[in-house]
Order: C-alpha cells, then sequence, then structure tokens
C-alpha cells in the first residue's frame, strides 16, 4: 500500500473552545499534504516487486559492485564489405577502415530511430570503436537522442580502440567465400574455426606486409602510440582478455559507475526538495519505489551506456560478462552467435567484489514470464547468454530501465531552457 502521512484524530467537545485548534490544524493538514500530480513523485518499475526476495524489494545502502547497469550492444549498419549491396562481396574486414554502404547508412538510421522511441530512458554514454563504419553509426544513433529532452542524450562519448573488431590477421581483404574454398592456400578445415572459436587464432600478418605496415601507420597513435597494440591477428579470446576487459575495467564501468552516482545524488537532492520524508517505502502492488533520500535502490539506478561496435568485440564483451570460459554451455552459444547489423541488443551486468562481471537475466528486474529466446528471431541466443533483441521486449517492460521523465523534468528544466535560449548542449568526447 502506498504510504500516507498519519494524522491525529480530534474529538471536538466544545466547538467555541476548540474551533482555533480545529483551525490551525486543517492549515498544518492542508500545507503538509502532498499536492497529487507535482510532489507526488516516484520511480515506477515495470517488473512486480512482490515477486522478488524481500532482500531486493527493500532498498539498502549497498557497494557499488551491486550496482546494475544497462548496455545497449549494437553492431555498426553494413559496410561495403559486408556483401549486403547488389555487387558487394563478403570480405574479411577486421581492421580495414571501410565505410558504411548505403543500405548501411540506412540500417543505422533505422536503428538509430529504434533505439530513440523502445528505450526512453536516457543514455549516459556511447561507446564506440575508431573505425569509421562504426563511429558513423554511433553519430546517427547521438543525434536521435538528441532530438530527445536533454536528460535522454549520451553526455559522455568515447572512441576507443580496444571496441576495433578483431583483427583477422592475413585473412583482412579476402572474400570469405573464396577462402572457405581453399583459393588462397589456406586450410579449409581451419577456416570455420577461425571466424567463430573462441580461441582459433588466424593466421598473423608478417611485419613486412604491406597491409601491416599501414596499418601501424594508421593506427598507431590511436593505440597509445604503442606498436604492440596494433594486432597482427586475434582470436576472440585474445580480444576478450587483451582489449575489452582492460577497457572494462578502465573505462566503461567507472564511466557507468559515475553516471550511476551521480543520478542517486541528483535525484535524492530533486527528492528531498519535494518532499520531506526520511525513509524509503516500497509499493509492492504497484511496482514503485518512494524515497527521498540519496540511497536508492542502486540496483536499479545504473548507467546505461550505447556500446556501438563490431560482431567479434560485442561477442568478446558479452563472453568477458557472462564469463564463459567458466561455462561451457555458454561458450558453446556464445561461438554460434550471429549478431546482425544495425539490430540493437540489451543486456544487464553487475561487477562482483573479486573484480569480475556478472551478466544479470532480465527477469530480475523485469517481468518477461512466457518470452523465452526461443519466441525470438534470434534463436541463438540462448539461456547461458542473458542478451535480448531490444525490439522483442514489450516496450511497457522496458520502464524498469531507467527513471521516469516525471522526475527528471526538474533536474533538467535549466537545460532545457539553455537549449531554447540558443546555448550549445555540451557532451564530453573522448578519444582513446
Amino acid at each position: 500500500m502506498r504510504q500516507q502521512i498519519s494524522y491525529s484524530s480530534f474529538v471536538i467537545l466544545d466547538v467555541k473552545r476548540m474551533l482555533p485548534l480545529v483551525l490551525v490544524s486543517l492549515l498544518l493538514l492542508v500545507t503538509s499534504y502532498p499536492k497529487k500530480n507535482n510532489n507526488q513523485t516516484y520511480l515506477r518499475f515495470a517488473h512486480s516487486l512482490s515477486n522478488m526476495p524481500p532482500s531486493q524489494t527493500t532498498p539498502s545502502s549497498s557497494s557499488s559492485s551491486s550496482t546494475i547497469h544497462t548496455l545497449l550492444l549494437c553492431r555498426h549498419g553494413d559496410s561495403i564489405w559486408n556483401g549486403g549491396s547488389p555487387g558487394s562481396q563478403e570480405t574479411f574486414t577486421g581492421w580495414t577502415d571501410v565505410p558504411l554502404s548505403s543500405k548501411g547508412v540506412t540500417e543505422a538510421k533505422n536503428t538509430a530511430r529504434e533505439l530513440a522511441s523502445s528505450y526512453s530512458h536516457g543514455i549516459d554514454a556511447c561507446f564506440t570503436s575508431i573505425l569509421t563504419r562504426a563511429r558513423e553509426t554511433a553519430h546517427y544513433c547521438c543525434w536521435a537522442f538528441a532530438e530527445k529532452s536533454f536528460w535522454m542524450e549520451p553526455q559522455r562519448y568515447v572512441s576507443d580502440y580496444r571496441l576495433n573488431e578483431r583483427h583477422y590477421g592475413a585473412l583482412q581483404g579476402y572474400v570469405k567465400e573464396e577462402v572457405e574454398r581453399g583459393v588462397h592456400g589456406h586450410d579449409v578445415g581451419l577456416v570455420q574455426a577461425w571466424r567463430r572459436s573462441w580461441y582459433a587464432v588466424p593466421p598473423l600478418l608478417e611485419d613486412e606486409d604491406p597491409r601491416r605496415l599501414e596499418e601501424l601507420k594508421k593506427y598507431r597513435h590511436s593505440c597509445g602510440g604503442r606498436q604492440e597494440n596494433v594486432p597482427r591477428g586475434e582470436s576472440l579470446e585474445m580480444v576478450a582478455r587483451d582489449r575489452i576487459r582492460p577497457f572494462l575495467d578502465s573505462v566503461l564501468h567507472p564511466v557507468l559507475e559515475e553516471a550511476a552516482q551521480s543520478k542517486r545524488e541528483k535525484i535524492g537532492a530533486s527528492l528531498r526538495n519535494r518532499r520531506k520524508v526520511a525513509n524509503i517505502s516500497v509499493d509492492d502492488k504497484n511496482g514503485r519505489i518512494w524515497t527521498t533520500t540519496n540511497d536508492i535502490s542502486s540496483s536499479f539506478l545504473g548507467g546505461c551506456g550505447l556500446v556501438v561496435a563490431h560482431a567479434n568485440s560485442l561477442r568478446a564483451l558479452i563472453g568477458v560478462l557472462c564469463q564463459v570460459e567458466n561455462d561451457e554451455v555458454a561458450l558453446t552459444q556464445l561461438e554460434g552467435m550471429k549478431i546482425q547489423t544495425g539490430v540493437p541488443l540489451i543486456m544487464r551486468y553487475r561487477r562482483l567484489d573479486d573484480g569480475t562481471y556478472q551478466a544479470c537475466p532480465l527477469t530480475e528486474v523485469m517481468d518477461v514470464s512466457g518470452m523465452g529466446p526461443s519466441s525470438f528471431s534470434h534463436k541463438i541466443i540462448g539461456d547461458s547468454l542473458p542478451v535480448w533483441p531490444l525490439n522483442a521486449l514489450p516496450k511497457s517492460s522496458l520502464h524498469g530501465f531507467g527513471v521516469t521523465s516525471l522526475l527528471y523534468d526538474d533536474l533538467t528544466n535549466n537545460h532545457d531552457d539553455e537549449t531554447k535560449s540558443g546555448k550549445a548542449k555540451t557532451i564530453r568526447i573522448d578519444v582513446i
């Protein structure tokens, strides 16, 4: 039940004598009772809190490791080497910096519209690689959110080489169908392993290969100025170990932690200004959390990051978060996973006290009963990989992933006023 302010009842024995006291009491009642529309603030979640264990239904102070963050994962749109356009052939691309095709531009725009319409709870940061096809896609996504309220668009944009596609070594530039037929002299039996296996390493580029020399010239500066950071060929395991995990530890997770902390502080201050109540209460029936303190449901108010990258760097990211090396079933599912261009996925994770990461089933925070992965067009997503196509989830179920606009209205009015007055919005851009 919704918490109400308790008031003492009054017994009037002598109307003439008690009238002043009655009037004062009525005045206090009117001034202290919250207005129905403006001050009755809450966080609404689509899931039913009553279905959760007691420890999850009662907000309490918790360490950063319990904060659950949301990731929206997008592979770039079709590139001129993806073979999706007439006259093009599917080619091993890797770190070769090719642009989007005309089809890819359309896919990127469609993805941006889908993200902005389906996930209306704001993006704290956008993370992308340094390759053109990913950055172009990220550009369209950021602009789609920029057309919404100020608090919805990413406030930080990070471009980092560690999100680059897996380096395919000496296979880069070869048409995949030709390699699979042995045209270029590669072992046909190994080709499939090079493409799908977690551990298989493709043939490496030689130091004097013109492709290697061109990549060193192009990318060394963006890779920390270190030649060894520009790979000559990688397995998925190498991408996860050498690039994705360090990126998670040093960039992505700290950025989302900082965003979550800022969000909690702002919401706490806002709610304290609206209603002077010291306690937190939970409405199990309606799935609402009522609070006016800084310490508000850290497991729900995490950060949200949009990651626009590549099929294999996204697979490596999912692999790290799902700890697939410790789960044979999950590893098999990941190796068979195909991420389509321009189709956004959603997943949630937390960092554990030992520094590792844990993917969180969406059922922890929303009701997806009757919506098993087998009902999706992406049947490759199994139970051990809690990654869901964004368009497969009912929009109403996504309310649990963010804060309602009602709560943010008073936090962003100043920003909106500045925008209307002609002042430019500011987004922090980091190229790492």
